[in-house]
């Protein structure tokens, strides 16, 4: 095998273009040393191919002479050779002096035929570049646009992010300002509530009442027991610890009812002035499995504010005995109470 013969002149305007000399004596081969636009088209569309920066190889001619000839025939086909040879370079001769007439002119068409052929290539070579190029440019602007489309949908998330955590802090604040002025109100009435007692007990002792703009001695009787009991968290805690403590064996019975007990507190907080939150019927069968029959349910209930109305077998707390701040701090307890798994185990 052998690598093939080429355009010599052809192979090095096609290095001179800038192709590989391989690739170059390949696409010659292949295109028959037609021209140069058949072997600058045949590259490119053969740009790709696996095997096109190997040469190509061709079988190679090889003349076998007999040993065994004698030197008649040998002499015979010299002979008949020499004729051949004879009679082709008259018809050479002859046909050279036809063409000679216009061999220079076939010649100068074929070089302006070529650079012509080497303009139209160097052209599509060009065309084919810039198209590359270009697609190369809406590549990268495409990828340009996505990175900005991110950075912009980022600074949206980031965005709505702050404004839903001002949202929370405004409504943390207004929930904040709002529980100050619910404890300021409760502040109030137990004052109130404070000064309307000390009325009463000086007007059973016949006292005479306070005039709040007169400077007259206040006189406190140290016998006196207050009408009503202040009520503690410590109270709070210990009814829950002890239902906690005589139902230990039933964990599931315990969170049952510290949700009854809460959900009824939240009821009354939420509407004071719906009646039907606050009053309980005891033969209530929900009421009574969950919450009555557990030693410390309804005694909690008590230290809210409900009142056993043993005639009527309800439980009622009066409006004007509700106290936001106790029922305030009685939730308090018994979400503390349903956190804890350790509540009420731990105490003696």
């Amino acid at each position: 095998m052998a690598v093939p013969q080429v355009d010599k002149k052809m192979l090095g305007e096609l290095e001179a273009m800038g192709f590989p000399t391989v690739r170059s004596i390949r696409a010659l081969h292949f295109s028959g040393n037609s021209n140069l636009e058949s072997v600058v088209n045949w590259l490119l569309e053969h740009e790709s191919d696996p095997d096109i920066d190997q040469l190509p190889l061709v079988p190679r001619e090889i003349t076998i002479e007999c040993g065994d000839t004698s030197n008649e025939v040998r002499n015979g086909v010299q002979g008949m050779r020499d004729t051949v040879q004879e009679q082709k370079l008259e018809e050479r001769t002859e046909t050279g002096r036809q063409n000679e007439t216009s061999q220079l002119e076939r010649e100068q068409n074929a070089d302006e035929q070529e650079e012509e052929d080497r303009k139209r290539i160097l052209a599509l070579y060009k065309q084919k570049r810039d198209e590359e190029g270009r697609a190369r440019g809406r590549i990268r602007s495409q990828l340009q646009e996505d990175q900005r489309e991110r950075i912009r949908a980022a600074k949206d998330l980031m965005e709505a992010k702050r404004t839903l955590e001002e949202n929370q802090r405004k409504r943390m604040m207004e929930s904040r300002i709002a529980d100050q002025e619910e404890e300021k109100r409760a502040r109030e009435r137990i004052r109130q509530r404070i000064a309307d007692d000390r009325a009463e007990r000086r007007r059973r002792l016949g006292l005479p009442q306070e005039n709040p703009g007169a400077s007259v001695a206040i006189v406190t009787p140290t016998k006196v027991k207050p009408v009503e009991r202040v009520v503690t968290s410590e109270q709070l805690r210990d009814c829950l610890r002890t239902l906690k403590k005589n139902h230990k064996d039933d964990n599931a019975r315990v969170t049952r009812a510290y949700q009854i007990l809460l959900k009824i507190i939240a009821n009354i907080v939420k509407n004071p002035a719906e009646e039907r939150f606050r009053r309980i019927r005891l033969s209530n069968p929900i009421f009574k499995d969950r919450v009555g029959n557990l030693q410390g349910g309804i005694e909690f209930l008590e230290l809210c504010g409900f009142q056993r109305l043993s005639a009527a077998g309800y439980l009622v707390m009066p409006r004007d005995r509700i106290d936001m701040a106790l029922l305030n701090s009685a939730g308090v307890e018994i979400a503390s109470a349903m956190q804890n798994p350790y509540f009420g185990l731990l105490s003696k």
